[in-house]
């Protein structure tokens, strides 16, 4: 009987698994709350936030790239909704265009955050690190 699922990458199998006893319960946690931010207008992304300092320890251990992934995202997402909104405010008056440009910006930081939750998330269940926490992309 073969135990392989499907249509998945042999070299996922041959993957270092990096679980132990410190778990990524927390920074799984973490991504939810950021993940929820979107209904509670940064409400538990600044809950998010400060387990991810508190969690963050100062060894090399991989649940610590997936704490600075979930800080990076809180802060760049921040920066996004400033400078949505500066753009709200200087051109979203303007009807078609500037509704269009605002809406396409926002599209693109609502796809953008979930997109780097939902992959930090997965990783973080899988017990995998952030390859690169430090990237305003999806590390």
């Amino acid at each position: 009987m073969n135990d392989h699922i499907h249509g998945q990458d042999a070299s996922f199998d041959n993957a270092p698994r990096y679980t132990d006893e410190r778990g990524g319960n927390t920074a799984a946690v973490c991504y939810g709350l950021m993940i929820a931010t979107l209904f509670t207008a940064f409400a538990t992304g600044f809950i998010a936030l400060i387990v991810s300092y508190i969690a963050r320890e100062d060894d090399n251990h991989w649940t610590n790239s997936h704490y600075t992934f979930v800080i990076r995202t809180f802060w760049i997402s921040i920066l996004y909704a400033i400078i949505l909104g500066f753009f709200t405010f200087v051109i979203g008056w303007i009807p078609l265009l500037g509704w269009a440009v605002v809406g396409l910006m926002a599209l693109y930081t609502t796809a953008w955050f979930i997109g780097r939750n939902v992959i930090g998330l997965l990783r973080a269940l899988n017990g995998r690190p952030i390859d690169n926490p430090q990237s305003w992309f999806f590390g």
